[in-house]
C-alpha cells in the first residue's frame, strides 16, 4: 500500500467512531484544534452572509436548494433527478445549478453542461455529478460554475426557468433559497459529531436549524430503533421540519456499452445471481453502493475502491481488466462512475464492465414534501 493509501486509512480511522489509541492523541489533539479553528470560520463565514441580507443575491426563479451536513455522499444526485422530474412532470421550466466539482469549470463563469436536449461539456470539462444529471434529465438545463447566482441568472434569460434546484448548496449562502432540504445519509447520519477535520460535519449540528425539510436516505439499510434515534437528533436542532425516508432503488443493470449508447433493450443487460461480480466505484460512501448491490440480488465478491471523484486512467481500466480476468466475473460500477470512465479505453481492455443504475424513492413523507413545495412555488410563481 502506497504512504498516501496509508496516511488516508490512518486519517479514516482517526475520524471514525471507533475506539482510538494512547499514541494517537497527539494526531487527535491536532485535529481538535484545526476543527475548533474550521468550527469559527464556518460560523463567522455564515454570520458574515446570514446577517446582512444585502449580501445574499437572488434571482427571479424559486430556489430549491438540496444539500447536507456532512462529507461524503449522501443521494444528493439521484433525488435532484428524482426532484426534477417530479416538478418537471407537473409542468414547471426546471434547471439544474452545479458547482462542477473538480472539473475545468469549478473556478471559471457559469457554462451550459446540458441545453435539456444536448449533452454539451464532457464529465472532466462539467464534473461527473453534471455530466450524470444532464445525461438523465432530458429536457432539463443543467449549469455548472462556483458562482451560482451567476448561473441561476443565465438559466432564467436563456431557458426562462422558473424552478432552479440548487445542488449541494446547504453550505453555499450567497444565493437566496426559498427552500432547504437536507439530506441525511442513513448508514452514517453525523459521523462522530465532530466537524473537519476531526469529523465529517460540515458545520455545527445546531446549524440543522435552518432546514426546511429533512430527508433520511438508505431508509432500507438500517433498523427501525436507528431510524427513530436519527429523527430525535433531527428534532433536537430542528422540530419544525418534516422527516421523510428514501430508499436507493435499482434500476437495470447495463452493459457499459449499452449505457453508454442509452439502448434501453434487454441484450446488455446483467441479471443478479447470473454471475459473481465486483464493485468498482470512487464515492464518498462505497460501502453503500456494493450493499445496493447486494440487496438487488447480486453476489459481490470483491471491490476496487478509488477516491470520490477520481478521475480513472489507463492504468486503473488496465487493473480493472486483470482484477475481472483474475476472478474470472464482470465488474459493476455507478453511472456517476461510467460518465468518467474513457469508452475508447473500455473497448480497447474488452473491459467487462456494467453499470447499476439507482434512483431514488421517497417510501415515507413524500405528501409532506409536496405539501411544501407547492406552498413554496405558488406563493412566489
Amino acid at each position: 500500500m502506497s504512504f498516501r493509501n496509508l496516511a488516508a486509512a490512518y486519517f479514516h480511522y482517526l475520524t471514525g467512531a471507533g475506539p482510538h489509541h494512547c499514541w494517537d492523541w497527539p494526531a487527535l489533539a491536532l485535529l481538535d484544534w484545526a476543527s475548533w479553528l474550521y468550527r469559527k470560520g464556518v460560523l463567522a463565514k455564515y454570520h458574515s452572509i446570514a446577517d446582512h441580507s444585502e449580501r445574499q443575491e437572488h434571482v427571479p426563479a424559486v430556489v430549491i436548494s438540496l444539500g447536507n451536513i456532512t462529507v461524503g455522499g449522501t443521494g444528493k444526485t439521484p433525488t435532484a433527478c428524482m426532484l426534477a422530474r417530479r416538478l418537471q412532470a407537473q409542468g414547471w421550466r426546471v434547471a439544474l445549478l452545479n458547482r462542477g466539482y473538480r472539473s475545468q469549470r469549478e473556478q471559471g463563469e457559469a457554462a451550459v453542461m446540458s441545453d435539456g436536449q444536448h449533452v454539451l461539456l464532457t464529465a472532466e470539462e462539467g464534473g461527473d455529478e453534471a455530466c450524470l444529471m444532464a445525461r438523465s434529465l432530458p429536457g432539463v438545463p443543467v449549469i455548472v460554475g462556483r458562482h451560482r447566482a451567476v448561473g441561476g441568472r443565465l438559466a432564467v434569460e436563456q431557458f426562462g426557468t422558473q424552478v432552479l434546484l440548487l445542488d449541494d448548496g446547504f453550505q453555499h449562502w450567497q444565493l437566496y433559497r426559498d427552500l432547504d432540504i437536507v439530506l441525511i445519509d442513513g448508514t452514517d447520519p453525523f459521523g462522530n459529531g465532530h466537524v473537519l477535520p476531526r469529523g465529517l460535519l460540515r458545520e455545527p449540528l445546531e446549524q440543522l436549524a435552518r432546514a426546511d425539510v429533512f430527508v433520511i436516505t438508505k431508509r432500507d439499510q438500517i433498523g427501525q430503533d436507528q431510524a427513530d434515534a436519527i429523527v430525535r437528533t433531527l428534532q433536537q436542532y430542528n422540530r419544525e421540519a418534516p422527516v421523510a425516508m428514501a430508499i436507493h432503488k435499482p434500476l437495470r443493470c447495463l452493459s457499459f456499452a449499452a449505457w453508454y449508447e442509452g439502448r434501453n433493450d434487454d441484450a446488455g443487460k446483467l441479471l443478479p445471481h447470473e454471475h459473481p461480480v465486483l464493485a468498482v466505484s470512487a464515492l464518498g460512501n462505497p460501502a453503500s453502493f456494493e450493499r445496493t448491490l447486494g440487496d438487488a440480488g447480486f453476489t459481490v465478491v470483491g471491490a476496487i475502491r478509488y477516491e470520490d471523484h477520481h478521475q480513472y486512467s489507463r492504468d486503473d481500466i488496465r487493473q480493472m481488466a486483470d482484477k475481472a480476468a483474475a476472478a474470472g466475473c464482470p465488474l459493476v460500477t455507478t453511472e456517476k462512475d461510467a460518465v468518467k470512465l474513457p469508452a475508447s479505453l473500455i473497448h480497447e481492455y474488452d473491459l467487462p464492465l456494467y453499470v447499476l443504475g439507482i434512483t431514488i424513492e421517497i417510501v415515507e413523507g413524500q405528501e409532506k414534501i409536496d405539501t411544501i413545495l407547492q406552498a413554496v412555488l405558488e406563493d412566489k410563481l
